[in-house]
């Protein structure tokens, strides 16, 4: 009798929930001043920015400059140039000298009289930095910005009397291996030749060549447009390999000035101006929100659909031991919020030149493998060539293609374009991972075995825990892609074998999951290789083994709490991994370390860049962002997760068009420690199904044609492509509305030198 009642009231239930209100207009509107918004969050510095670390940066992508006082010239204002591509492109060789990453040089900005004081603040709205220097002879007013459409570096000046004397300069530097010019253990490194000024079309041109063929050259062109003011236009143009870099970057700098500065500012300002709404962000703590959307502005700064990939620097540069790209975890962290923040235009860019490095892929393999396999090494240059994976008796390294390929197929499940994963994600997908099939051992036991491998960077064991996650997320993937592309694979029953009897991951009692096969994770370190099967893989996780929670949460405790070897990304990947376990409290501790500044060490720096040991590297506070939208939306496996990990301590918190896998927008509102609402759009007509903390019955706005079930604490909606719905508990609310929380006065603009203790 009392199953029959339940079966009714389910029935009721069911029925009820399934009456969805019908509206002719969309209920959901992001309640916003963007301008007044971004403002809050500006970098704003009461003094000269001291080194790199505290400078204010623009770029578009591809030129960059960053500014801060002079090192050797203290008395003047150091704009570093970069250009993400200027690359050396020897052949053979070690990529730290061949293929690295070179330095073209700094512009100064010296004033008439001794500087006493300073303010600059970064528009993160209009992507621009504006500056006032004071001297003892008077002051100078300046703008700096990088045109989105134009290779251009823009710095606009306004003087005092005393300060007409301002000069400009350029100190070129010596396009050498940053490696050798910091380290000088390479004994065989031969310079390129020296760098040489010339005299073109009345502009003086710096251009260097390169031993391996081609050049680079920078320069630049002083505007006079009255008596205290004037304009800069400084460009750098790569002519690798081919030449003719100089007679490019004069063109280029003509061109910008005949279009003059209100046109450049006007297409810069549109185009930022489209990009920071695509999605949007709210959370109760202003320092961390800042930092948030201060790494969109860098990330758009330093990368876009038709830019180069970001390297550890952006178009940043500063003098570096590591100066190219580093793949096997820096690479893939600087886009590690791409998909979820709805720029999937920023993460297009990976994805293509993966995609379109094949032939460079397979010829990293060794030649026995080359005719079904492909292969990463670590590190590159800008043509991704890095032999692997190695030997049995090394052992081998495969970290870098089956995790870039993870960036690649989640690029097609945030949209589902079938002919994307079809026609360029598939085909390589099964070469990478045939790799590991060439490799595995079936033992004795009946289960297959990774033999000796690298985890990074932790050292070498087999069964290497790291490995044993990515070769099953590559299976269960393949599977799953051939089973929705209707392709008939011939290896699809042995990937199906290998899975079924893949070894599982090396348990010890004390620590929890192993580095691999005898191998316990015994002493600090900051790489969480051994945990990818958490995060970022999913593929051990709370809902396909809720019994195994306790060995995850051992884990994560154990490789953030051995004291040691800390580092920014350490602390953010324990914070993700915490969130995947929706552990939110612990999350957010591990956040805020990952954001706390300390003076010389491995950790954030004032200007939210990154340092370790004193050399940059660009990812990990990206990752930190990805830390942020991890407490705020999942939607690995089956479902979408809205508010999965929300601290205790956030309250209140608000999205908009957030993006999850199966082609959908998301946007929610918390309130007092509950979601008010929940809005869901598809993109793609993929079954949706949700968890989250509305309690039933779950009330629904949208097209009357809609059907919702509930069931276990999951929703789940038939919606068609271009279909969206609203869903609510309890009361309907008076509005749909999402809107940044309001923050004290006195917590806002955080980042800069006002950062500093």
């Amino acid at each position: 009798m009392k199953t029959i009642l339940h079966l009714f009231l389910l029935a009721v239930t069911l029925t009820l929930a399934a009456s969805p209100e019908k509206v002719s207009a969309e209920p959901v509107r992001l309640d916003m001043d963007w301008s007044k918004f971004m403002s809050q969050h500006d970098l704003v510095w009461e003094q000269l920015p001291k080194d790199y670390f505290e400078g204010a940066f623009v770029g578009n992508g591809l030129l960059g400059t960053i500014i801060f006082r002079d090192s050797i010239q203290t008395n003047s204002l150091c704009f570093e140039i970069g250009r993400t591509d200027i690359y050396d492109h020897r052949e053979g060789g070690q990529t730290h000298y061949a293929r690295c990453r070179l330095p073209i040089g700094q512009a100064l900005l010296t004033p008439v009289g001794k500087i006493t004081g300073a303010k600059l603040r970064t528009d993160l709205w209009n992507a621009e930095t504006r500056g006032e220097i004071t001297t003892d002879a008077g002051k100078i007013l300046w703008r700096c910005f990088v045109p989105s459409q134009d290779e251009v570096i823009v710095l606009e000046l306004t003087t005092t009397e005393g300060e007409r004397g301002t000069t400009f300069c350029f100190r070129a530097a010596q396009g050498d291996s940053p490696r050798h010019t910091v380290l000088k253990q390479h004994d065989a490194y031969k310079p390129n030749p020296p760098f040489q000024t010339q005299r073109l079309d009345r502009l003086d041109v710096v251009v260097q060549p390169l031993l391996a063929g081609g050049d680079y050259a920078t320069t630049w062109k002083e505007v006079k447009s009255g008596a205290d003011t004037w304009t800069i236009f400084l460009t750098v143009a790569n002519g690798i390999p081919n030449g003719g870099a100089a007679a490019a970057a004069v063109a280029t700098v003509n061109q910008a000035v005949a279009r003059g500065v209100p046109a450049l500012e006007k297409a810069h300002r549109d185009w930022w101006h489209v990009f920071y709404p695509a999605s949007f962000v709210s959370v109760p703590d202003a320092r961390i929100e800042s930092f948030y959307w201060i790494q969109w502005y860098k990330l758009a700064s330093a990368t876009r659909v038709d830019r180069p990939v970001v390297d550890l620097f952006g178009p940043w540069f500063r003098m570096s031991r590591w100066s190219a790209y580093w793949m096997n975890l820096n690479t893939q962290l600087a886009y590690y919020t791409v998909q979820t923040g709805n720029h999937l235009d920023l993460g297009e860019r990976l994805a293509r030149w993966v995609e379109d490095s094949v032939p460079d892929l397979i010829s990293n393999c060794p030649p026995e493998f080359r005719a079904d396999s492909a292969s990463l090494g670590n590190p590159t240059g800008l043509r991704l060539i890095a032999p692997a994976p190695g030997t049995a008796k090394a052992g081998y390294q495969f970290i870098a293609l089956p995790w870039l390929m993870q960036h690649c197929y989640l690029q097609y499940r945030y949209t589902m374009d079938d002919q994307v994963l079809r026609e360029r994600i598939y085909p390589l997908l099964r070469r990478t991972f045939n790799l590991y099939l060439h490799l595995i051992q079936l033992g004795d036991d009946g289960r297959y075995h990774i033999p000796k491998a690298f985890s990074d960077e932790y050292g070498y064991a087999e069964d290497t825990s790291l490995n044993l996650a990515l070769l099953r997320w590559g299976l269960q993937t393949l599977i799953a892609s051939s089973e929705r592309l209707k392709i008939d694979d011939p290896l699809l029953p042995k990937w199906k074998d290998v899975l079924a009897k893949l070894v599982d991951y090396p348990v010890d009692e004390k620590t929890g999951i192993m580095i691999g096969k005898d191998t316990p994770f015994a002493h600090p370190h900051r790489h969480y290789s051994h945990l990818f099967a958490i995060f970022p893989l999913y593929v051990l996780n709370i809902d396909d083994e809720p019994e195994r929670r306790s060995l995850m949460e051992q884990s994560i405790r154990r490789h953030v709490g051995l004291n040691g070897d800390n580092c920014m990304y350490k602390f953010t990947g324990s914070a993700s991994l915490s969130a995947a376990l929706g552990d939110g409290d612990v999350a957010l501790t591990q956040l805020q370390r990952a954001l706390t500044i300390l003076r010389g060490g491995p950790t954030v720096t004032p200007n939210t860049l990154y340092s370790e040991g004193g050399w940059p590297t660009f990812e990990s506070p990206i990752s930190a962002s990805r830390s942020v939208l991890d407490m705020l939306l999942q939607s690995w496996g089956k479902y979408i997760r809205v508010f999965p990990a929300c601290p205790s301590a956030w309250r209140d918190a608000s999205f908009h068009d957030l993006r999850a896998e199966g082609g959908f927008l998301v946007s929610a509102v918390r309130k007092d420690g509950h979601t008010q609402f929940i809005r869901i759009k598809s993109l793609a007509g993929e079954p949706c199904r949700l968890k989250c903390d509305l309690p039933a019955p779950v009330k629904l706005v949208g097209p009357t044609t809609v059907n919702l079930r509930q069931h276990d604490g999951v929703i789940e909606l038939d919606l068609k492509r271009g279909e969206e719905v609203v869903l609510y508990s309890g009361t309907k609310p008076e509005n749909f509305v999402a809107a940044p929380l309001p923050h004290p006065a006195a917590e806002l603009n955080a980042w800069g030198a006002k950062s500093v203790k």
